[in-house]
């Protein structure tokens, strides 16, 4: 799994990917909705692609292929609990390619990119993405993480640093 900091030259394909996301993301009621020219709105894009130390906009590749994106806020990102280093903000892979073992091996490879203390958190209604996560982050930690809620969302903070890795 290849884990890339977008260029300005791949933001194109991040806007064509971001659609995407926001239509798996409107199945769980959030804000997100269509305009008249069938554009998400609102369209958070520009902060991410925005240069600036505390955005971190990821391609995620594997064997040559774009399989997703994450966005990864870094503090002091003004959309993350104070206290922490890292937030995984957005993480999306593509339908056709879940149920491979590619979002685990992607989030590992993130987590491990950006050593400190994490916050991941999920949208209520999405069950998938919260027993995803918290799989992952558990077995990525050996169970050392906190389970909490950030803005009451389900959420999992832990140190990437202590995290014992290689399972």
């Amino acid at each position: 799994m290849d884990i890339l900091r977008a260029t300005p030259a791949e933001h194109p394909l991040l806007r064509n990917l971001y659609p995407l996301y926001l239509h798996d993301l409107s199945e769980y009621g959030v804000e997100y909705r269509l305009d008249e020219q069938g554009q998400w709105q609102p369209d958070f894009l520009p902060t991410w692609l925005a240069p600036s130390a505390e955005v971190h906009p990821l391609l995620l590749r594997s064997e040559g292929r774009t399989v997703g994106f994450a966005f990864v806020g870094q503090a002091p990102f003004p959309y993350m609990t104070k206290g922490r280093d890292f937030r995984m903000s957005e993480f999306f892979i593509l339908r056709g390619e879940r149920r491979r073992g590619l979002g685990r091996l992607a989030a590992r490879a993130v987590f491990q990119r950006f050593p400190g203390i994490w916050e991941v958190s999920q949208l209520p209604g999405n069950q998938a993405a919260i027993t995803f996560w918290r799989s992952v982050i558990g077995e990525y930690t050996g169970g050392a993480f906190q389970d909490t809620q950030v803005d009451g969302s389900p959420a999992q903070v832990f140190d990437s640093r202590r995290a014992r890795q290689g399972r």
